[in-house]
């Protein structure tokens, strides 16, 4: 079986993740609107927790009815990116990848370009330097004003060739003495770096395992009733 590269992946997610944007004609980030968006949208937001480390959330179609599960052990930035991740799977102008470990690469790079889009990270960044941030602090900022995850931006950082030495050279000072099992060791290390360089404590880092169900009654329905048509996502 052909597989695309990372490359190909990237460039498909990307171009999807545009047209998403021009749709909803933001100039901004979209996170801290993000939940009004998929609710406008007509997207089922049903919050709860799972004790497992590897389930941030998973998405589903059923009675013309779309759903978003989200794990909130995870802190709101990841719930940020599930959302971004699942709205990928739901939106059916958006040809999904028939290999599943391609699609999910698909559907995070597409998550990452809704979230933090090229024109609008590099203008934030631009205002924080001249306002004589340093890269750390600017780094930091722009991970709140867009509510990502630490590991995202500083993935977009590298493709959009803003540089990270000073944070790599922190990083590799850092040790853990407890890993947090809802948070991926690099994004845990950000997360301690932030502590260290006394940046102030962050709401989104601050987990709060609420329980908010939507329509749950029709999830249930369609969980229940696997045999009848019901598209189901997990990630």
């Amino acid at each position: 079986m052909n597989t695309l590269n990372n490359n190909r992946i990237h460039k498909l997610a990307r171009a999807a993740a545009v047209v998403y944007l021009e749709e909803l004609s933001i100039s901004d980030f979209l996170g801290p609107i993000l939940e009004e968006i998929v609710k406008i949208k007509g997207i089922k937001l049903i919050y709860d927790t799972i004790d497992d480390h590897e389930a941030e959330g998973f998405s589903a179609k059923k009675y013309d009815e779309n759903f978003i599960f989200i794990n909130t052990n995870f802190n709101p930035r990841l719930q940020t990116f599930t959302i971004a991740h699942e709205i990928y799977h739901l939106d059916d102008s958006i040809m999904q990848l028939p290999d599943i470990k391609e699609d999910e690469r698909a559907a995070d790079h597409f998550a990452a370009n809704i979230l933090l889009p090229d024109k609008v990270v590099l203008e934030k960044y631009r205002i924080l330097k001249n306002l004589e941030y340093n890269d750390i602090e600017v780094f930091f900022k722009l991970s709140d004003l867009s509510r990502v995850p630490y590991e995202t931006l500083y993935k977009r950082y590298k493709e959009l060739s803003l540089s990270v030495v000073k944070i790599d050279k922190e990083l590799v000072k850092i040790e853990i003495n407890s890993r947090n099992p809802y948070l991926k060791e690099f994004e845990q290390k950000l997360q301690i770096l932030r502590e260290i360089r006394r940046i102030g404590k962050s709401r989104w880092d601050q987990v709060n395992p609420k329980k908010e169900f939507e329509a749950l009654e029709i999830l249930v329905a369609a969980l229940n009733d696997v045999s009848d048509g019901l598209d189901l996502k997990n990630d």
